[in-house]
């Protein structure tokens, strides 16, 4: 069998829990955003329950949107930010910081505001589709007042003929937001963000289960160009021997439903959040492969384990309460 790749001890990705996995939702949610580019559609909104992997994806399909679009078009995000008394200095400096923008020396609104529109067009002037595409994560936060700041810089974008594409994305409650908007006929609001709408899921039926697993399998590497898997080097010699994590997808599938059950949770129409599979997948190569207790292939005993010790439980009967 071919020698193992030297790793340090908790070195490798799946010891420090950085990667992010190409998902068949990831996939999807790549497919919508740079549809309603095409569109020059001003924005959308991308909703789902906590914890299922939002902000991990628009970290993921920031970097392959100007490859799919055929442009060079410049993306950004933003954390939108837990304020008891929202201003506009502080979206603005917030925004700022978070493009890794140089401490501005001026700090009126005012300024702060000019700064991010020339940041914006000095890169969009670059693209030839002249436009920005910005994700704010988080936006179930944003307030009527936010969206405002958020249109004085597309207005004054506008005027040198530079488009900006909004990327809203948040717990369910974004639509709850744009129903109060709706009720209160902020057509300008809608109309400019929130026109379309994308529901991100989590991992909810063996198919989603394989898919998500096969990247394990398929296609991660590390270290770099060694072609050694995530599960060939957690799992070596079951690995030459033909054995894959996607052939587990029903049987750890069945656990999370059986769990629910004995927990006296809703057993039907299942939504598994990505951030609790990817910490069971994670215990189950580091616990029981080859730098842990060293077992040939994760039994159903140590698949239930991994689920138990991710904290899938305990957050599910959190959420079902409140």
């Amino acid at each position: 069998m071919e020698r193992r790749p030297q790793v340090l001890n908790g070195a490798h990705p799946v010891e420090q829990g950085l990667y992010i996995l190409a998902t068949k939702e990831i996939q999807r949610l790549l497919e919508a955003v740079c549809q309603n580019i095409k569109n020059h559609a001003p924005g959308m909104i991308v909703y789902g329950r906590p914890r299922i992997g939002k902000s991990k994806a628009i970290e993921f399909i920031k970097d392959l949107i100007p490859g799919e679009v055929g442009q060079p078009i410049p993306v950004y995000s933003t954390f939108c930010r837990n304020y008891m008394r929202p201003s506009d200095t502080k979206f603005y400096a917030d925004m700022l910081h978070d493009f890794n923008f140089a401490l501005p020396s001026k700090k009126s609104p005012d300024d702060l505001r000019n700064q991010i529109v020339n940041f914006f067009k000095l890169h969009a002037e670059k693209s030839t589709l002249r436009r920005v595409v910005l994700f704010m994560d988080e936006a179930q936060r944003l307030t009527e007042w936010h969206y405002g700041w958020l249109m004085d810089i597309y207005n004054d974008l506008d005027k040198d003929k530079i488009s900006l594409t909004v990327i809203s994305v948040g717990q369910s409650e974004l639509l709850g937001r744009r129903d109060y908007f709706l009720k209160n006929k902020k057509a300008q609001i809608i109309g400019r963000f929130m026109v379309h709408e994308h529901a991100y899921y989590g991992i909810k039926d063996v198919n989603d289960m394989k898919y998500f697993l096969a990247c394990y399998d398929e296609d991660t590497e590390f270290p770099e160009e060694s072609q050694w898997s995530f599960t060939r080097y957690f799992f070596p010699e079951s690995f030459q021997q033909g054995e894959r994590l996607k052939k587990c997808a029903k049987t750890l599938f069945n656990l999370f439903v059986e769990l629910r059950r004995e927990h006296g949770l809703a057993a039907s129409q299942i939504e598994i959040p990505m951030e609790y599979l990817s910490i069971t997948v994670d215990n189950a190569l580091k616990i029981y492969g080859a730098n842990g207790k060293g077992h040939d292939w994760p039994s159903d005993n140590d698949w239930r384990d991994a689920i138990k010790k991710s904290g899938y439980i305990e957050s599910e009967i959190y959420m079902a309460l409140a």
